[in-house]
Order: structure tokens, then C-alpha cells, then sequence
């Protein structure tokens, strides 16, 4: 069920409970929907929904949705990607290649991430990627990566 083993969209229509109170607050403050207000969140929660189906979906025979998101907070907790970053000279409104931040946060994880960048080469989004049951981490099947232009950089904003 999943593709060249990423666990990517076993299930794309499994159910979602939207959360509030304490629960939405948790998710919210640890992994926000950075392109939505507070409130937007609250009322939508599309992140949370597309996540879930995304990953989620496939270990949901291992972990129930509350599980799931709990886990992914402790996993997320697991490393501080940004003070790592601050001692290999990697700071906001600073650009590297690629390679450097690959190697900087396998030094900390042992595995090669999966980084993902806006169009104008800003750091976005790192994953790490872990086996189904969430034991070990792994190098991430298909690497996917950012593809900055002939200097070679990409911005950490």
C-alpha cells in the first residue's frame, strides 16, 4: 500500500476529527498551519486533515489519529534542528548549499532528510523519515531535495 517504500497516501479518504481546546492549542503550537490564522486553523484544520491522509493513513492499523499526531509531536521533539543549525553557522537570513544543510542535520539524525523549498529557494520544509512503526529512523526512500540555480544556494530566511 505504500509506493517504493514511502508511506505516502495508503489511505487518501480516511477520516479526520477535527480537535479543539487543549488539543487543537497543542497541535497548533508545535505544528502549525503556517499559512493560516489561528482562527482559520481552528475552523478548517486542512493541514492537519491532509497530513493525516498523507502519512497518518498508513499506520493507522498501529496508531490511532490521536496516536498518530502525539507521536509525531515526541518525534518532531526528538532533535532541535534550530539550535544544531545555529552551531554550524546556519542562522536566519543566511543561505548554504544544499549539501551543508543535509550534512548538518544528518549529523544530528544519521539519515538523509527530504528538504523542500519555496520557488524563490527558501528553506521550507525538512522531513526525516521513519519506518512504519515509528522505531527507527531512516534515509528517506526518495530523497527529495531543493534545486537551487548556479550559485547553488538555498536561503534558511
Amino acid at each position: 500500500d505504500s509506493v517504493g517504500g514511502e508511506l505516502n497516501y495508503c489511505d487518501g479518504k480516511a477520516k479526520y476529527t477535527r480537535v479543539k481546546d487543549e488539543a487543537f492549542d497543542k497541535r497548533n503550537k508545535h505544528w502549525p498551519d503556517l499559512l493560516l490564522s489561528d482562527a482559520d486553523n481552528l475552523k478548517n484544520q486542512g493541514f492537519w486533515v491532509h497530513e493525516y491522509r498523507k502519512h497518518g493513513s498508513c499506520c493507522k492499523n498501529l496508531f490511532n489519529e490521536k496516536q498518530y499526531f502525539d507521536l509525531a509531536l515526541v518525534l518532531k521533539d526528538r532533535f532541535d534542528l534550530l539550535t544544531t543549525f545555529r552551531n554550524h553557522g546556519i542562522v536566519p537570513e543566511s543561505s548554504h548549499t544544499v549539501h551543508k544543510i543535509e550534512k548538518t542535520i544528518r549529523s544530528v539524525t544519521g539519515v538523509l532528510p527530504n528538504l523542500s523549498c519555496t520557488k524563490n529557494m527558501d528553506l521550507l520544509e525538512i522531513g526525516i523519515c521513519f519506518n512504519r512503526d515509528a522505531s527507527n529512523m531512516i534515509d528517506c526512500p526518495r530523497p527529495k531535495t531543493c534545486s537551487p540555480g548556479e550559485n547553488n544556494l538555498i536561503a534558511f530566511p
